[in-house]
């Protein structure tokens, strides 16, 4: 029935819940950490969140009992992560002056390449 919703599972819930906290509270604790060094890694370490939402990643990816494909999210990720891992590999490759642009368009183009493997 169009009304009706999908009804999860109490454990996938959950999992599914404590990933998307921790995600969260990584990202904004470390955009915190990085806006004023030393205001959360002088109390704790912010990568505790990145190993919890690894674990309940992990967690959750086990329990899930169906998997909906949403091509335009898969597809944004990928080109996300290319442009991110391109900026990296510009800002870093200073000493490769023959070969930065190169290796800047691998990293553009290495996510997507990756995700049509996997997709296949």
């Amino acid at each position: 029935m169009i009304w009706k919703t999908k009804s999860f599972s109490a454990i996938e819930t959950i999992t599914r819940t404590g990933f998307l906290v921790a995600v969260t509270s990584y990202i904004l604790f470390w955009l915190l950490d990085a806006l004023q060094p030393g205001f959360v890694s002088r109390y704790f370490s912010v990568h505790i969140f990145l190993l919890s939402a690894i674990v309940f990643g992990v967690w959750w990816a086990a329990v899930v009992d169906q998997y909906t494909q949403r091509p335009w999210l898969e597809s944004l990720v990928a080109l996300s992560l290319g442009i991110i891992l391109a900026v990296i590999t510009w800002s870093t490759s200073d000493g490769l002056d023959g070969y930065r642009l190169l290796l800047a368009l691998m990293g553009l183009f290495i996510p997507s390449i990756i995700y049509v493997l996997i997709k296949d």
